[in-house]
């Protein structure tokens, strides 16, 4: 019995461990694509949403927020401004699955 219990243990630990990475992996991408620049954490400049923003749009969505990022859907947010991301939305659908995965993972934690 004790040892299942260390095996779960550590289980769970690599399970956090690669959480925690994964969000990091997702912030990395959204600072070094300059989303960052637009969408701050904070408040919102009034016509681009910030980050805790989107994450509300978003909440319980992030396929729909994987298929936005991947050019598959509108957006949700400020639909009639969707034409300033066109540039964005060309490096998010190049990126690999799992890359705007933990980028969508990473906006929906905010």
């Amino acid at each position: 019995m004790k040892t299942s219990g260390a095996i779960l243990v550590i289980f769970l630990c690599l399970f956090f461990v690669s959480a925690l990475s994964a969000n990091e992996q997702g912030e990395e991408i959204f600072k070094s694509n300059g989303c960052i620049f637009c969408h701050k954490p904070g408040r919102s400049s009034g016509t681009i949403p910030s980050l805790p923003e989107l994450a509300k749009a978003y909440k319980g969505k992030q396929k729909r927020l994987v298929r936005y990022l991947n050019g598959e859907a509108g957006p949700i947010v400020n639909p009639e401004r969707a034409g300033t991301m066109k540039r964005q939305i060309e490096k998010t659908k190049a990126m690999s699955d799992s890359d705007r995965t933990a980028l969508a993972d990473f906006m929906l934690s905010h």
